[in-house]
């Protein structure tokens, strides 16, 4: 049995990625550094720290700020697509017009383009 854009398995989906996105949200927050660099090694000064651990504390920021900026991105997705099946748009790719395929939102209910089109988009070329 297909599944289109008006059943409400995409949008319960939906639903619960925009769940599974707020709790990764909430496990990153709690799991991540708080402060500055000198709160969270109990230093007074970030000058006699080994430059390894100084560089060890620089990644772990940046994959946090990294993984935060993805999963706000993610949010901002899944908002959209549920905006979008607010207003009957849900299942249409936003560039060419065309009804997503079922199999798509099923594996990414947010999915704003067809295969095509997103794969275009990814690589940069145009249409032929």
């Amino acid at each position: 049995m297909s599944s289109s854009a008006s059943d409400p398995a995409p949008v319960d989906a939906l639903v619960r990625r925009a769940e599974d996105l707020e709790s990764l949200r909430q496990a990153e927050e709690e799991t991540a550094f708080s402060g500055d660099q000198r709160e969270v090694t109990g230093e007074s000064s970030t000058v006699s720290q080994h430059p390894a651990d100084t560089a060890d504390f620089t990644y772990q920021r940046e994959l946090q700020q990294t993984t935060q900026h993805l999963l706000e991105r993610e949010a901002a997705q899944v908002e959209a697509a549920l905006h979008a099946r607010q207003i009957g748009t849900y299942g249409v790719c936003a560039s060419c017009g065309q009804p997503i395929p079922a199999e798509r939102l099923a594996a990414r209910p947010e999915a704003a383009q067809c295969v095509e089109c997103q794969r275009r988009s990814e690589t940069g070329r145009s249409a032929s």
